[in-house]
């Protein structure tokens, strides 16, 4: 394992505006910039919202056999030409490798992974490898951008002076914005309209300043990993190493809308079925507290009587959206129903929270006409 610090290929534009600093698996990246995290998450729902998402991995499939080699080990059907999809990678026994987003190009598959589990991804791809395919890590020769929020389109559709109507949500083309090539996806993860861009290093820094000048137009934030972190469990979205990890299956973490195990075989498709025949204890909830306290990863749920501990919150946040505490857990499943109440241990004090739908808020996706 790499154990060297990481850092963005665009690294010394990040530090002209100053960011607060954090580790990431291995990565040294912006928190914050200089509006601080509660603002860039609340522009990004108002505005948008820049965001530098190279650390995540990207592994690039070849070859005729592709399609058979992939398929097989993702839980979700690959998607159609030009689309991108959500999946899982599941061991033998269905705990869950890494979820991934995996785009079809005309003549490659491209897995956006996990910061914190690109090397071990690689590791089972190589592991399962077919004769007929090649797999190449271009994570350090490319980088990830992300723009989020309501004036992300319009913004999109100035830099490329072109309509982006027939891009719906999950969709990608390959377009050029003043000479440079650029994959543009309508996906996130922030519950926002949206696009990622995948660019190659050489032309990256031209094309984060042309965003950068055409978004200052329109209060365009720079936002971290404080913000993104906000933005995704208002969402509900898991993060790998929070609500899901190797200890976790699908359907305990409500994922099991990306398993099609009627459709297809794959990987852990045995195990998946045994689960659904013994079923499960636990089950991935979002809460709203009922008074001022902060619930943290890893705090201790309790019924509302505070008489038996029933789970432990993953992901805690304050949402400047919805001006509450807000968080995702794990309690046992007869807790697990929309309205109850429950108790979270935050140091000394038992602190009270009702469960809730997810997501906290409505998506704002544009479907495909």
């Amino acid at each position: 394992m790499d154990c060297k610090i990481k850092r963005p290929f665009l690294w010394e534009k990040h530090l002209q505006f100053s960011p607060a600093l954090t580790n990431f698996f291995g990565w040294q990246l912006p928190l914050n910039y200089q509006e601080g995290i509660l603002k860039e998450a609340k522009n990004t729902r108002i505005r948008a919202a820049l965001f530098d998402t190279s650390h995540m991995g990207r592994i690039v499939i070849y070859g005729e056999d592709r399609f058979k080699f992939l398929d097989k080990l993702i839980t979700n059907n690959l998607p159609s030409n030009k689309r991108v999809c959500y999946s899982l990678l599941l061991d033998e026994k269905a705990k869950i490798i890494d979820d991934l987003t995996v785009y079809n190009g005309e003549n490659f598959l491209l897995c956006v992974v996990n910061a914190s589990n690109r090397e071990k991804v690689l590791e089972w791809f190589n592991l399962h490898k077919e004769r007929k395919i090649s797999i190449y890590d271009d994570t350090f020769e490319s980088c990830f951008f992300s723009i989020q929020g309501p004036e992300s389109s319009s913004l999109l559709e100035r830099l490329l002076k072109d309509s982006l109507d027939s891009l719906g949500y999950m969709d990608f083309g390959i377009r050029k914005i003043e000479g440079i090539e650029v994959i543009i996806s309508r996906s996130g993860y922030t519950g926002e309209d949206g696009f990622e861009l995948y660019v190659k290093n050489k032309f990256a820094e031209k094309l984060w300043d042309l965003i950068f000048e055409e978004g200052e137009k329109i209060g365009l934030s720079l936002a971290g990993l404080g913000a993104r972190d906000i933005l995704r469990v208002e969402a509900g979205y898991p993060l790998y190493g929070n609500e899901i990890n190797l200890n976790t299956h699908p359907f305990e973490a409500n994922l099991g809308w990306v398993v099609k195990y009627k459709d297809k075989e794959f990987i852990g498709k045995e195990s998946i079925l045994k689960i659904l025949k013994t079923g499960w204890r636990r089950k991935r909830i979002g809460f709203i507290m009922q008074e001022k306290a902060f619930p943290r990863k890893g705090y201790i749920i309790y019924d509302k009587d505070e008489k038996e501990e029933i789970g432990e919150v993953t992901s805690g946040i304050y949402s400047p959206n919805l001006e509450k505490f807000i968080g995702m857990g794990y309690i046992k499943k007869d807790y697990a129903f929309f309205d109850n109440l429950i108790k979270i241990k935050i140091r000394d004090r038992f602190c009270l929270a009702q469960i809730t739908k997810l997501p906290f808020i409505n998506y704002r996706r544009k479907i495909r006409r």
